[in-house]
C-alpha cells in the first residue's frame, strides 16, 4: 500500500460563497501544486462545474477528481456526497435540482452564480439559490447516494450550525454514513465517544479560496488514488484504511493502519 493524501470537500466559484478565482481549471492546479492525489468538487447543493472540473482534471493530470456536492438536508445539515463517475454526479445534480428550495439568487446579496468551462469561460449562471436547502431528509439523502454508489461524509460534524450534532443533537440510528469531517481545530477524541465506533473520522479543508485548499487532507493507505480504493479505505477493507496523522512522519510502504481512528 502507498499513502496518498486527498482533500473530499472543495468549493468553486459556483457556490456563492466561494471565490470567484476558484475556477475548476485553478483548483486543480493548486492540487497538483500541493501534492494532493485526489480532490472532490463538492459546490453547495449542484455539481453544474463537475464537467469543468473533469475536463480540467483529464489536461494537467497528476490528481484524481471525484465527483460530488455538498447537500443541505431539510433538517439544515450539511452532507458531502462523493461520486467516482462524472455522469453519476450529473444526474444525481438534476435529482438535487428538483429537491432544492425554488428561491431565486440575489447576486448582490448573496454573490454569483457562474457555471464555467475548464477554460474558465462563463456559461451561464445558476439562478436558483445554492445554499437554501432541500426537502430531502438525512435517511432519504443517505440512501440516495448509495443507491447510486456514491458515498456519503457529514461534513464539519463539530459546528454550532449545519452539522449533524447542532442539528439533531446524537447520532441517527437510521443512517449508513461512510465518514464525519471535523473541522481544524476539533479533537478526534472529544468527537468519537459520539460516533458509532464502525465510523471513521476525515479531515477536509471545505476551501473556497484556492489558498485553503489542501490546508486540512486526509491520508490514505490505498494500492492506487481510485474511489473504489477510497471506499475501501473508509471501511478499513483488504489493508486499506486511513493513515493517522502520527503515524504520517514515518510512513513507509506498509503503514500503520488504526481502523476507526
Amino acid at each position: 500500500m502507498t499513502v496518498y493524501r486527498a482533500d473530499l470537500q472543495v468549493h468553486s466559484c459556483l457556490s456563492p460563497c466561494g471565490s470567484l478565482e476558484s475556477s475548476p481549471r485553478r483548483i486543480i492546479a493548486a492540487a497538483t501544486a500541493r501534492q494532493l492525489a485526489m480532490i472532490a468538487l463538492t459546490d453547495h447543493n449542484t455539481t453544474a462545474n463537475c464537467p469543468a472540473f473533469a475536463a480540467a482534471a483529464a489536461r494537467i493530470r497528476g490528481v484524481t477528481p471525484v465527483f460530488g456536492a455538498e447537500v443541505t438536508t431539510a433538517e439544515e445539515i450539511h452532507v458531502v456526497c462523493l461520486f467516482a463517475e462524472l455522469a453519476t454526479a450529473m444526474t444525481f445534480g438534476a435529482f438535487i435540482h428538483q429537491h432544492l428550495a425554488p428561491v431565486q439568487n440575489n447576486p448582490e446579496l448573496f454573490g454569483d452564480q457562474p457555471i464555467v468551462d475548464a477554460d474558465e469561460q462563463v456559461l451561464g449562471f445558476e439562478e436558483r439559490l445554492l445554499v437554501g436547502t432541500t426537502d430531502l431528509a438525512l435517511d432519504a439523502l443517505d440512501d440516495e447516494v448509495h443507491a447510486r454508489g456514491g458515498l456519503v461524509i457529514a461534513s464539519h460534524i463539530d459546528r454550532p450550525i449545519n452539522s449533524l450534532f447542532s442539528q439533531l443533537g446524537m447520532w441517527p440510528a437510521q443512517v449508513t454514513l461512510d465518514a464525519c469531517d471535523l473541522s481544524p481545530r476539533a479533537q478526534d477524541s472529544a468527537w468519537r465517544g459520539r460516533v458509532p465506533p464502525a465510523i471513521p473520522f476525515v479531515r477536509t479543508s471545505d476551501a473556497h479560496f484556492l489558498e485553503d485548499i489542501g490546508r486540512q487532507a486526509t491520508a490514505f493507505a490505498m494500492a492506487a488514488p481510485t474511489f473504489d480504493e477510497l471506499a475501501m479505505a473508509l471501511r478499513g477493507a483488504q489493508g486499506r484504511c486511513i493513515v493517522p496523522p502520527a503515524d504520517l512522519v514515518a510512513a513507509t510502504p506498509e503503514p500503520s493502519c488504526t481502523h476507526p481512528i
